[in-house]
């Protein structure tokens, strides 16, 4: 049975309508789930690539450095050197297994006699979150030192720089993996009582535009 066109056009026209709200569904409903437990530290915890670590000798301040293990796994240690060239493999293993090899190098190429090395891990490698949209400074920021990778969302935007005067904070986005969470930041700012929203490692804050 063939369908009048003007029917035919209606129909269409819902079909097309149905498919766009489908698409716009991508949106979560409900709370962001718990921030996992953080990461292990200490003995436990395994160097990766990014990174960043502060190298130390007992009774040798000025040794001190800072490195970031770069994407193949390695630092670059000077003293372990007579030219200040020597890289060491990083990545795989715990910052005490690490120190030891440091020492056991310094001592073996007679760079120090009796070199006792720490290795702190000052900065994890993806242990960042994101900022975008209608905030003062979008952009990448990394969690406080000595504090678990976790912060309320509002830290993290005020991080960021506060809200822009054009922000619609009642629709303020978390993506984290493949979900997409809606956070009325408004609400949270102005009533104590509600429950917290944690933003962790991974995470990407979009404040959008208000409409006017």
């Amino acid at each position: 049975m063939k369908l009048p066109c003007g029917l035919l056009v209606s129909v269409l026209a819902l079909v097309i309508s149905g498919c766009a709200t489908d698409s716009e569904r991508k949106t979560t409903s409900g709370s962001l789930p718990p921030p996992p437990p953080p990461p292990p530290a200490g003995e436990h915890y395994t160097i990766r690539p990014g990174d960043l670590l502060a190298i130390s000798f007992a009774g040798e301040p000025t040794l001190t450095q800072q490195v970031r293990v770069d994407w193949n796994g390695l630092i670059s240690v000077p003293i372990l050197a007579a030219d200040g060239k020597a890289e060491v493999k990083a990545a795989g293993s715990s910052p005490s297994r690490l120190a030891e090899r440091i020492s056991e190098t310094a001592r073996s190429n007679q760079m120090l006699v009796n070199a006792r090395a720490q290795v702190l891990v000052m900065e994890y490698a993806g242990q960042a979150y994101a900022v975008l949209g209608q905030v003062a400074q979008p952009g990448r920021y990394t969690f406080p030192k000595g504090v678990p990778a976790q912060l309320p969302i509002e830290e993290a935007v005020a991080l960021a720089g506060g809200c822009t005067r054009l922000a619609r904070q009642s629709k303020v986005l978390v993506k984290r993996g493949t979900q997409v969470y809606e956070v009325n930041l408004e609400r949270l700012s102005s009533q104590p009582d509600q429950a917290r929203v944690i933003i962790i490692p991974g995470d990407v804050i979009t404040v959008p535009e208000r409409r006017f």
